[in-house]
């Protein structure tokens, strides 16, 4: 935060003029005077505010309004901890991220299904998502949690399914990669927990994919009924339904509100596709 000017110049300075003070300055005046850190003198009729103890001035200062710090340079963890201390400082640490998926085709040739049926998953990283090369007509299902994600088992009649782990929240440069991927899938699920940290993550994807839908199976409230666990809200955020939510969301988050429990994605089964 940037320091008002006449802080700025008592800094510099240590003294400045009492009438450059504005309204908010007689608040932070009366906090440094009570720190004993400036007194108020009078010098040829001018009133100055004087800076009385200048190394407990300085720390309160930077206290105040710390350096700017420069922002992270994605994909460079050593510029990182030089600019910023922090190797993974920032929204984005790094240009290129893994995307892990499963591939499945009613094609027994399509190399990528050939792929996940050899070695059980398929690895890319976000800046080759393009080399994948999806028919025109595909699915896309992205899925929260490994052991759902590890446990799918598709033989479709027809077009691509194709699920991608998102591993919790997916890295920003792994979701751009999947909102850039030509043609773009002609239907979008997303499958998760049914907890308020699991629907901000699918509302964070659907602000990027917005055909992007929340699989709410027929079942779901008799699931919320038997297996819902309290513990499972410790420590996160309740969610408001917003005017531009889906039904599907607004049914879930009113499962969670009424039980005051979620439900872990572990206990539901897969969707059919």
């Amino acid at each position: 935060m940037k320091p008002p000017a006449w802080i700025a110049q008592l800094a510099d300075e240590g003294r400045v003029a009492y009438s450059r003070l504005n309204q908010d300055g007689e608040q932070i005046l009366a906090q440094l005077r009570a720190l004993q850190l400036v007194t108020l003198v009078v010098h040829n009729t001018r009133r100055l505010v004087v800076v009385i103890d200048k190394p407990g001035f300085a720390q309160w200062f930077q206290a105040a309004y710390p350096a700017p710090v420069s922002a992270p340079v994605p994909g460079q963890r050593a510029a990182n901890i030089a600019r910023a201390r922090k190797s993974k400082s920032g929204l984005i640490t790094h240009t290129a991220q893994p995307l892990l998926l499963r591939w499945f085709s009613a094609e027994p040739a399509a190399r990528w299904a050939e792929l996940t049926r050899r070695c059980g998953i398929v690895g890319v990283t976000s800046d080759r998502l393009a080399t994948l090369d999806p028919p025109q007509h595909w699915t896309l299902l992205t899925v929260e949690n490994w052991e759902p994600f590890l446990a799918l088992d598709y033989a479709p009649q027809m077009g691509t399914i194709v699920a991608v782990f998102t591993g919790g929240n997916i890295a920003e440069a792994a979701l751009q990669a999947l909102v850039g991927l030509r043609p773009e899938p002609a239907r979008a699920l997303h499958f998760g927990d049914y907890d308020w940290s699991g629907l901000a993550i699918y509302r964070r994807i659907r602000a990027a994919l917005p055909q992007l839908t929340l699989y709410v199976p027929d079942d779901l409230a008799a699931l919320f009924r038997d297996f819902a666990g309290h513990d499972l809200l410790l420590g996160q955020l309740p969610l408001v339904a917003q005017a531009d939510d889906p039904p599907e969301l607004r049914e879930v988050i009113a499962l969670i509100a009424q039980h005051n429990a979620g439900l872990e994605q572990e206990i539901v089964s897969p969707p059919e596709l």
